[in-house]
């Protein structure tokens, strides 16, 4: 009986109920789209660091990380993936020869790091050969001697374009400079601006003939998700205690930085925008009290007592914060299908 009175009483004046209501939708609406924004901005980053770059998982030796040199190998390495590739939830489990050095055209030269890889594994690991454009080469599948995949930044601080030739510049595990020629048989572009300037990709087929040997120094793994990271970090370690298992979050601790920081910047505009609804919600619902108080004398007269008209007041508020924050619910989850319809047709051209 009390509520069925609380919903008349929310429509005896529809505009003001409408304008709260108003107000209500809006300020949820605005506040579940951003917040679902920022986080879809950290979630793509996120996407595009693991897809692109790091992998889910990576083995290395534990020095390795520190100074990048050639001698810190995984000498198990090839077992290590056999064993891996076997696990439940792994999706892919790529092998990488990682060296420190120059890369030199006709016009300048950089610092560079080399990573050798296995082209058709790869593939299965990371997405970067999606990175390449039509017009700028392709991943490996010109047939070229010596082929090496290198970044628009890199190309156009070198003056180098397709089929130009390059020269690579590197120490072996024996301290001696060992160098090579290669032809760029592709050209990527990612959004991470610090990844695209020194890292190019080569054949490991191809560093064989120049060290002798392939060195392994990194094992990507690729999960079927990124819920079970931690179970398979903690796995891992126990498995391979003399090696460096890390997991994206350490191998990329801006990412998780950002992460938690657009959390916390998303309670803190979600609790402001809340607020200042509670507190409008609160000023209408006293005008409304002031505004029938012989209306509420009368209602105590007939026998309705304080708890029950407490109840009332409070419903009426309860009901107009529901009826608003649905119509913000419903208005946010358009919103965001929309963009997400626009960000995939955006994708497709």
């Amino acid at each position: 009986m009390i509520l069925s009175i609380a919903w008349k009483n929310i429509w005896r004046n529809k505009l003001r109920s409408f304008i709260v209501i108003s107000a209500t939708a809006v300020g949820v609406a605005a506040g579940t789209y951003s917040a679902s924004l920022m986080f879809g901005v950290a979630t793509q980053k996120i996407n595009a660091a693991i897809s692109n770059e790091v992998s889910h998982i990576q083995i290395h030796h534990p020095a390795f990380k520190e100074n990048y040199e050639i001698k810190y190998t995984l000498p198990e390495a090839e077992k290590m993936i056999t064993d891996i590739e076997k696990l439940p939830g792994v999706k892919s489990v790529s092998s990488r020869t990682i060296i420190t050095g120059m890369i030199l055209s006709a016009a300048s030269s950089a610092g560079i790091k080399v990573n050798g890889i296995n082209p058709e594994i790869e593939k299965k690991t990371t997405t970067l050969f999606t990175k390449i454009a039509d017009t700028n080469g392709a991943y490996f599948g010109e047939g070229l001697r010596n082929p090496v995949v290198i970044s628009q930044k890199l190309a156009d601080k070198l003056n180098v374009r397709l089929k130009s030739k390059i020269v690579l510049r590197f120490q072996s595990a024996d301290g001696s400079l060992v160098e090579g020629a290669f032809k760029v048989c592709g050209i990527y572009r990612t959004s991470n601006g610090m990844f695209d300037e020194v890292n190019i990709f080569v054949r490991q087929s191809d560093l064989i003939v120049l060290l002798g040997v392939l060195p392994i120094h990194e094992i990507a793994i690729l999960l079927q998700n990124n819920e079970n990271v931690n179970e398979f970090v903690t796995s891992l370690r126990k498995k391979y205690p003399s090696s460096d298992v890390m997991d994206w979050e350490e191998l990329f601790p801006e990412l998780g930085m950002l992460t938690a920081m657009l959390t916390a910047m998303n309670y803190m505009l979600l609790g402001i925008i809340l607020a200042a609804l509670a507190f409008g919600i609160v000023n209408t619902m006293l005008m409304i009290v002031l505004e029938r108080t012989r209306e509420l004398g009368m209602l105590m007269a007939v026998g309705m007592n304080k708890s029950r008209l407490f109840k009332m007041i409070m419903l009426e508020s309860i009901l107009l914060s529901l009826c608003g924050g649905m119509a913000g619910i419903i208005i946010s989850s358009f919103l965001i299908v929309l963009l997400c319809i626009l960000n995939s047709g955006q994708d497709s051209l």
